[in-house]
């Protein structure tokens, strides 16, 4: 029975030093400012949290909650896809955090953006890596809705060129 809460207590610990944080990626995008001017939008399936979300941490659109007079968002479902194997996270696992690891996240966002009886796709193929160390304790802002959003910002701007 003790053999059993010390390795209950050992595994909950190096799962618990392992604390996540998300970068957006290339590098560039992290710094990216929503310096123009802002379109009003309503987006009409706010129940797709995590797309809203990200849309909404992107600073790309100013979203109102009334419908009139602002851009119809219909966000779509995104695929995410990350690394088949959990490995890197092992090394962070056995010690305790101190060996950092990580792995990138592949997203395809899309919405539809409809105003004055037109419709337009959006189609963006995001990247956003996550890193598992202990020392990420230090960056705790860095989630994985916001590092998207800075990630669909980027995208948004450099197709906007």
């Amino acid at each position: 029975m003790f053999t059993i809460a010390i390795y209950s207590f050992l595994t909950s610990v190096s799962l618990w030093s392992c604390i996540p944080s998300y970068t957006a990626y290339p590098k560039e995008y992290n710094g990216a400012k929503a310096d123009f001017s802002k379109q009003k939008a309503f987006v009409v399936n706010k129940d797709l949290k995590k797309e809203y979300d990200i849309l909404k941490h992107s600073g790309i659109y100013e979203i109102v909650e009334d419908s009139t007079n602002a851009a119809k968002i219909t966000l779509h479902p995104m695929l995410t896809r990350t690394p088949s194997c959990g490995n890197p996270m092992i090394g962070s696992m056995i010690t305790l955090g101190l060996l950092p690891s990580g792995f990138p996240y592949t997203i395809a966002y899309s919405y539809d953006a409809a105003e004055n009886r037109t419709t337009k796709n959006y189609q963006y193929k995001l990247q956003v890596y996550q890193s598992l160390w202990l020392f990420n304790i230090f960056r705790l802002g860095r989630t994985f809705s916001k590092q998207s959003g800075k990630a669909l910002l980027g995208s948004y701007i450099a197709s906007n060129k």
